[in-house]
């Protein structure tokens, strides 16, 4: 029976309504399709994707609200070819998208490429390679033996979706992303006694930001606009990691947040892309009210009389109390000061000015900078992201800077964490390298890089959620890819590519071997903060810090007194745990309780981690050290 003309348009109205915000789109995809033996049905087309074997199917949405999946080889061939045709626009939002939906959403734009290179999907990984995938990828180490013989006694359909949504769950994920995010942004916090000041505060943000799943546009963006010292807050961290070269920063920034190398226009003009000298101090100037450090001078300053720096101040003061005293504290006045310099604030007054060298005939060196946001398209500026950030308030203009950052419209952001995340699961970007990814169009499959930048800004930057749809992807689950991708060339994720554990992975999981789920142990020596005193350096004298060495000796007495009493009187499971701890000299405890990053010697030195000093700066090579230690070590 031939479908009302009426039926037809009143649910391609709904559907128009319900699910996209581009109507031509909606137009173009809801409509009658037919099959092979003249069945007609109206639906809206929501995606095609492929099984391991490389059939392929379409999923349509009907009237009722009922998703069908059928082989596409079922419909006419001018269905067929128009089918592979469409894919969901970056616009379209179904109100309640399935992770099975979204995973095959994503598996169809995987195969729509390989479709047209000519290339098969890689096979089905087996149950013991997923596992194993799955707890590396996920949570940073191998399953121990009891993890593995739970899940292989698994004989329920689901049971991989089952392993992904625990693994989330778990305590080895926070762990893993920490690793990861440590390493972004270079994270540094020896416990070795030479630091002015730990930065313990920062990374337990961190930690409790990625534990409680908080939105990644709302980390950022606290990060950046962030005020204070760092034990008051431990988001001031970014910014102090770079304290007084905030032009450095901003590079990193840009380089971590939005996939723009912009380095080298902090000199010249850029020699590889259009980004200009100009529009890099543009961009700088939006910090340019910024200061990442107090000079302390100010108590000394009177009319007429030079500024005296506070230590010299201080220590003439506690030498006419006490020379013997002074003598022995000195360094640790210098620490004390030094760290209660690390502060953010704003100043009020935008200081930046164009570099004294600079070139161009737009401007000469020393002239002001007002603050500009870079464009990457035409209509860029059309978008609430530089709309709804505007200001000419210098109090507030980090404030401006992180909302245009952050926002769900800014061009690049998005899909920078999303392309992070994607090389995470399958060894490649879907845009190489991840720190440049200024031309969409030149990644492995622009249309995937689009989509996954726009699943992000659906899912409200919810890492978790963003991951699990990968995760649950035919295309993650399938075998390894073992033939090296020659340089210049692009990958098309038949399957993940092989490749090298980090050096967090290898530690976790050879301390996975050692005693097992390794998740509950945390380094208690981790709270503790060196030179951790509160002072307004410009208003301390010699008699409140003697006041305040006083109390800070006081503390330390007492905390090692009850350090000692709860040794002394510990039980069993004190003495097993202390025993398991310091195995042989270290600590077999999970990379992220140990140092950051872990000294020059440690197993995960010579394995690759970074010293934390450029951007991603881990290694992936092989080494004979690495060799030596694993025979002799």
């Amino acid at each position: 029976m031939k479908t009302p003309r009426l039926l037809i348009l009143a649910f391609a109205a709904t559907a128009m309504s319900l699910f996209f915000t581009d109507t031509a789109r909606a137009e173009e995809t809801v409509r009658e399709w037919t099959d092979v033996k003249g069945r007609k049905v109206l639906a809206l087309f929501l995606s095609v994707d492929a099984n391991t074997d490389g059939d392929q199917f379409i999923s349509l949405k009907t009237a009722d609200g009922g998703v069908h999946r059928l082989p596409i080889k079922n419909l006419i061939k001018e269905d067929q070819a128009l089918a592979l045709s469409l894919q969901p626009s970056a616009t379209f939002v179904p109100t309640n998208l399935s992770t099975a939906d979204a995973a095959a959403k994503i598996d169809a734009l995987i195969y729509k490429m390989l479709a047209a290179k000519g290339i098969k999907p890689n096979a089905p990984s087996s149950d013991e390679q997923f596992m194993r995938r799955a707890y590396l990828d996920i949570a940073g180490r191998i399953p121990s033996l009891e993890e593995a013989t739970v899940f292989l006694s698994d004989s329920s359909a689901n049971r991989r979706a089952k392993l992904i949504d625990q693994l989330l769950d778990s305590p080895g994920y926070n762990s893993h992303l920490y690793n990861y995010f440590a390493d972004m942004f270079r994270i540094q916090d020896p416990n070795n006694g030479r630091g002015l000041v730990r930065a313990q505060p920062y990374v337990d943000w961190l930690k409790d930001r990625i534990a409680r799943n908080k939105p990644y546009n709302e980390t950022v963006a606290l990060m950046l606009t962030a005020s204070g010292k760092l034990w008051n807050n431990g988001a001031t961290g970014y910014l102090l990691r770079d304290s007084g070269m905030l032009l450095d920063n901003l590079s990193n920034t840009f380089a971590i947040f939005l996939g723009t190398d912009v380095a080298c226009a902090q000199c010249h003009d850029h020699p590889f892309s259009e980004w200009t000298q100009m529009q890099f101090y543009q961009l700088a100037a939006f910090f340019g009210a910024t200061s990442t450090r107090a000079n302390g001078r100010a108590m000394a300053k009177k009319k007429g009389e030079m500024a005296v720096d506070p230590q010299e101040r201080i220590m003439a003061e506690l030498t006419a109390m006490n020379a013997d005293m002074a003598t022995k504290v000195e360094r640790q006045v210098r620490d004390i000061i030094e760290a209660n310099r690390l502060v953010v604030s704003d100043t009020g007054e935008n200081r930046l000015r164009l570099p004294m060298d600079y070139k161009y005939k737009d401007a000469k060196g020393g002239d002001p900078v007002a603050p500009k946001f870079i464009t990457w398209g035409k209509t860029d500026r059309r978008s609430g992201a530089y709309k709804e950030n505007k200001t000419k308030e210098e109090e507030k203009l980090r404030d401006a800077f992180a909302g245009w950052l952050t926002h769900p419209e800014n061009p690049r952001f998005g899909v920078t964490i999303a392309n992070r995340l994607w090389k995470r699961a399958f060894g490649q970007g879907v845009a190489e390298p991840v720190r440049n990814v200024d031309d969409p169009k030149s990644a492995s499959n622009p249309e995937l890089l689009v989509h996954l930048g726009a699943e992000m800004v659906r899912l409200g930057f919810d890492l978790k959620k963003f991951q699990r749809i990968i995760y649950n992807t035919n295309a993650w689950q399938r075998s390894t890819t073992t033939e090296a991708v020659p340089m210049g060339t692009h990958y098309y994720f038949q399957g993940p590519l092989l490749h090298r554990m980090t050096a967090e992975q290898a530690w976790d999981s050879f301390v996975t071997l050692m005693i097992g789920n390794p998740d509950y142990l945390r380094n208690e020596d981790g709270g503790q903060m060196q030179n951790a005193i509160d002072i307004d350096v410009d208003k301390t004298d010699g008699k409140v810090m003697a006041s305040k060495l006083e109390a800070l000796q006081r503390a330390r007495s007492d905390k090692k007194e009850k350090v000692n009493g709860n040794i002394a009187t510990a039980g069993d499971d004190m003495m097993k745990r202390d025993e398991i701890v310091g195995f042989a000299g270290m600590k077999l405890m999970r990379a992220s309780e140990l140092e950051q990053p872990a000294p020059a010697g440690h197993f995960l030195r010579e394995f690759g981690q970074s010293n934390r000093e450029l951007v991603d700066g881990g290694e992936l090579s092989g080494s004979q050290p690495q060799v030596l230690m694993l025979m002799n070590g």
